[in-house]
């Protein structure tokens, strides 16, 4: 397989609006959507025909860290004209995707996102397969991306969000499916900085996985908040007549129509059916805590509005930031821990905004309020002023980035790395 970073001509607004010039995976926006069974060699042959250099980072895949495509830490970036070789086995099923790590908030904030799926060995019972692929695009008057990446006001504040909202780079709400069928939905969050709080009107989904993972089933009973990077996969029945919105309202001034899931034909039938069965587990090793387990605290600070933020300093975690760091922060372990080892981490967001906070090679355990055990996660999303802890252990090893999954946060400061030895 090839996947090429190149730019490409779309049509992303309404017919009569003019092309968009967008930065795409093979002139796909989204980019190939990768299929391989779970246990199966992924080999990626990546060109880069992009005017600058770019990597492939395959977010929520437990891989060796040569594979992990963040440039400076686990290989050099790639140069325009060049080809670099990914190849690694991918041991989990479930919902994951691919975009750059070099300029990621440019570079994504211009197209190049792709969805990585990992098919169980027993698949659950269901008519249809889909993914959807979450994006926006901050498109001017002339129908062309803002060349506003460098806004200091997006990176102190909520990040870039954008204007425009596509489902698998088409700005179309309407989608037409056969009655009483039923779903399985994979939701992946690949915006660089909106976050989207999903409410469903006429149908209630199941909820089954998280970031990939198997979850215990169970009704959808509140909106389904994704932050950028994070997944979610449903299973939902397509009502026998009528219709199935899809609200976004996450910014609550700002509700819109996502999507609104139409049957083709009407049916007298009742779409209700059992429960669906769970997803068999994947081989991960769950994190285990003792007394003795060591606790690494992880301060999130500055921002708008906070004391700590400086124009060449905008975020901090543990009291650094990438410009107090030699090569974007990489090079000073946050914490260090060995394989095998397990820690639990006190994030801490002393800030006046939402941070998804992604950890590169690793599931971790979510530790939800008193609960011992939560979700495996690879992205965690903080509120401001939240406190939350989760439990990682340390499986490859290698150097890790965490970073915020806003991605004009994580490339004005707020970012570091983790090593397994």
């Amino acid at each position: 397989m090839t996947l090429s970073a190149q730019t490409a001509q779309l049509q992303i607004g309404p017919p009569g609006t003019a092309p968009t010039s967008v930065w795409t995976f093979n002139g796909q926006l989204p980019g190939p959507e990768i299929r391989i069974a779970q246990g199966a060699e992924l080999d990626a042959n990546f060109v880069n025909a992009l005017p600058e250099p770019s990597t492939i980072h395959w977010h929520g895949i437990r891989l060796p860290n040569a594979m992990d495509g963040v440039p400076g830490l686990t290989q050099a970036a790639v140069a325009p004209g060049q080809t670099f070789q990914y190849r690694f086995r991918c041991p989990d099923a479930g919902t994951f995707w691919y975009h750059p790590h070099y300029n990621s908030s440019g570079q994504l904030g211009r197209g190049l996102v792709g969805a990585l799926i990992v098919e169980e060995s027993r698949p659950i019972g269901v008519d249809q397969d889909i993914t959807w692929v979450l994006s926006d695009l901050r498109i001017d008057d002339a129908s062309q991306i803002a060349n506003d990446f460098q806004s200091r006001h997006d990176a102190a504040h909520a990040g870039r969000i954008g204007n425009v909202v596509m489902i698998n780079g088409n700005v179309e709400t309407d989608f037409l499916l056969p009655s009483n069928q039923r779903i399985r939905l994979r939701l992946i969050a690949a915006s660089s900085a909106r976050i989207f709080g999903l409410r469903f009107l006429g149908a209630t989904p199941w909820l089954i996985a998280i970031d990939g993972h198997p979850t215990p089933v169970e009704r959808l009973r509140a909106d389904l908040v994704l932050a950028p990077g994070q997944r979610a996969d449903l299973i939902v029945d397509v009502p026998a007549s009528g219709s199935l919105r899809i609200e976004d309202h996450f910014y609550a001034r700002q509700a819109y129509l996502l999507a609104s899931l139409k049957s083709a034909v009407a049916s007298a039938g009742s779409a209700m059916r059992e429960a669906p069965s769970g997803l068999p587990a994947n081989p991960v090793e769950r994190p285990a805590l003792s007394s003795q387990t060591r606790v690494i605290p992880m301060l999130i600070e500055g921002g708008a509005r906070s004391p700590v933020a400086r124009p060449d300093a905008i975020w901090r975690l543990n009291g650094l930031s990438p410009k107090e760091h030699n090569d974007h922060g990489h090079h000073v372990p946050t914490f260090e821990l060995k394989r095998g080892e397990t820690v639990r981490i006190d994030l801490n967001n002393q800030t006046a905004w939402f941070h998804p906070m992604h950890f590169h090679g690793v599931v971790f355990q979510d530790i939800a309020g008193s609960a011992t055990e939560g979700p495996l996660r690879d992205t965690v999303l903080l509120r401001p002023g939240e406190k939350r802890s989760i439990a990682l252990r340390g499986d490859e090893p290698g150097r890790w980035m965490i970073h915020c999954h806003v991605l004009e946060h994580q490339s004005n400061g707020l970012m570091g790395m983790f090593e397994v030895t």
